[in-house]
């Protein structure tokens, strides 16, 4: 008899709120790293006084549309490393977790999940805090911070995934944030 292929499949997700919670306790550690330098040097209050001097609607609308480009960013680098076209990517807004998401609907190995996961936080959060230490520029360091909790869910995900083996086959959670393994199996 032939044998066929099988594919048993595990899921890793985080639902709404346990996400939010975990996110929150990550962003502290974090916030210690990004803004803890900036507040060293010049202490914390000119660090608010500065950012305060910023918190009006146009970091809002600035902020919005940057988490618009942090799912672009998701979406386009999961499409060049599948090289399938930008249809299997789609976009929404998961009212659980009151966040938006960027779903590829194609499994892909693990280190293309990562990827994709790991490009917001690194060009939207890390690089901008990393550039404000030597531009002297609270405004990118708290931009970067906050695209860096934007990123928080994305972490999540990447701890998660840590231990998998970069060529193990995933797939994007179409509903909660995570992944499935796909772990292919032969059958009599």
């Amino acid at each position: 008899m032939e044998k066929l292929p099988k594919v048993n499949q595990k899921e890793k997700i985080v639902k709404g709120a346990k996400l939010n919670f975990m996110v929150m306790a990550l962003m502290l550690p974090l916030g210690l790293i990004s803004i803890g330098p900036f507040v060293l040097m010049s202490g914390a209050q000119p660090y608010l006084l500065e950012v305060k001097s910023f918190l009006n609607t146009e970091l809002f609308v600035f902020l919005l549309l940057g988490i618009l480009v942090h799912e672009a960013i998701h979406g386009f680098t999961w499409m060049i490393l599948l090289r399938k076209g930008f249809k299997h990517i789609k976009f929404g807004f998961n009212t659980h977790s009151f966040s938006p998401y960027t779903h590829c609907t194609l499994p892909m190995k693990v280190w293309q999940y990562r990827l994709g996961g790991l490009m917001p936080g690194l060009l939207m959060g890390i690089f901008p805090i990393v550039i404000s230490f030597f531009l002297d520029s609270i405004w990118l360091n708290f931009v970067g911070y906050l695209f860096l909790w934007a990123a928080g869910g994305d972490i999540i995900s990447l701890i998660m995934i840590r231990r998998l083996n970069k060529n193990t086959m995933v797939i994007d959670h179409p509903d909660e944030m995570g992944y499935i393994i796909l772990e292919n199996r032969e059958i009599n």
